[in-house]
């Protein structure tokens, strides 16, 4: 998936609670185009080239996947389905071999929210 001269991957990086992670990422190629790729973090295998006047709504998918709660990891390069990111000087990237910590749940007592109403649905 690589072409000598394409620029480096703009990584972001999806993590669910269980610890599992997904990628997705975006690059200018020479040609002006942009090429996409995502799947599991690790394995990432699928991917799709689109011309450069598409640009805008590449930009634009990748701003939705921020509002999705992907995370930007910055420049990375892709080998055999994984990304290594390249290093930067302050830039910290989160091992992807470390789970995500779990979410504690939600503990409110709802009971009170039709106070002196039947709470048979509580």
């Amino acid at each position: 998936m690589s072409t000598l001269g394409d620029s480096s991957w703009r990584l972001l990086r999806y993590h669910h609670v269980d610890g599992r992670s997904k990628d997705w990422a975006y690059r200018r190629l020479t040609d002006g185009g942009l090429e996409v790729c995502w799947g599991r973090t690790g394995q990432v295998r699928r991917h799709c080239r689109y011309p450069a006047q598409d640009g805008t709504a590449v930009l634009r998918r990748a701003a939705e996947k921020q509002g999705k709660g992907y995370v930007p990891l910055g420049e990375a390069e892709l080998h055999d389905g994984a990304f290594v990111p390249i290093d930067a000087p302050g830039v910290t990237v989160r091992p992807t071999t470390h789970p995500t910590p779990k979410a504690t749940p939600c503990r409110l007592d709802l009971s009170r929210i039709a106070a002196g109403e039947d709470d048979f649905w509580f």
